[in-house]
């Protein structure tokens, strides 16, 4: 009996201990081979990383589930557009958080997939406001600094998450002046305040649950 019991000590010995699972904090691609401005900016930021890893994801759901080829294309036209950030006049950093969260909203817009699975981003939600007549969609991506992505007829609008006393305020400047989309409850409420860019004063908004 006692020389069991030694054999199994022994054994339990010679197990290999198992290492904890350490959390990604880099970006999907290998930082040893960026080559553009935006990349070694996101390999620079942690919060850049974030958004990367986020849209690794939601990219891989869209593409198990629809037309790999067009969505290649279609990443490969957004690389070439994110590695053009050296031009932005806000720089490199804001240009490419910018990029980010406008890939990683068109991908859930455009993917059932990417819109089911939870993660870091959620959206894109339809928004009916008072006194504005097109529907307002907002997309929520949490991943690094938080952004909403706000789109309405042919506009767009990414704006960072700012401190508030309640439920999630985003404002910040865009080609029209400042905007401002401030939810009520949560980050993703059902109620919001639009501030459209270059208006005086917000609209009142509701999420439309049949959208």
């Amino acid at each position: 009996m006692r020389r069991i019991v030694c054999l199994a000590l022994m054994a339990l010995a010679a197990a290999p201990v198992p290492r904890p699972v350490l959390a990604q904090t880099g970006p999907s691609f290998d930082c040893a081979k960026a080559e553009s401005a935006a990349e070694k900016a996101v390999c620079a930021d942690p919060a850049l990383a974030a958004m990367d890893r986020e849209l690794a994801r939601v990219y891989a759901l869209a593409a198990a589930k629809g037309d790999d080829s067009s969505l290649k294309a279609m990443q490969r036209g957004w690389i070439k557009g994110r590695d053009d950030c050296w031009k932005a006049d806000d720089g490199v950093p804001a240009c490419t958080r910018r990029e980010y969260a406008l890939r990683i909203e068109e991908i859930r817009r455009g993917s059932a997939a990417a819109r089911a699975s939870e993660g870091a981003s959620l959206g894109p939600f339809p928004y009916v406001c008072d006194g504005f007549e097109p529907v307002v969609s907002a997309a929520f991506v949490n991943a690094g600094e938080p952004v909403v992505v706000l789109r309405w007829l042919d506009q767009a609008a990414v704006l960072p998450r700012a401190e508030s006393g309640s439920g999630a305020r985003y404002q910040g400047p865009t080609w029209a002046g400042p905007a401002e989309f401030w939810t009520k409850g949560t980050a993703e409420g059902d109620e919001a305040t639009f501030l459209p860019p270059g208006a005086r004063a917000g609209v009142a908004c509701r999420r439309d649950a049949t959208g």
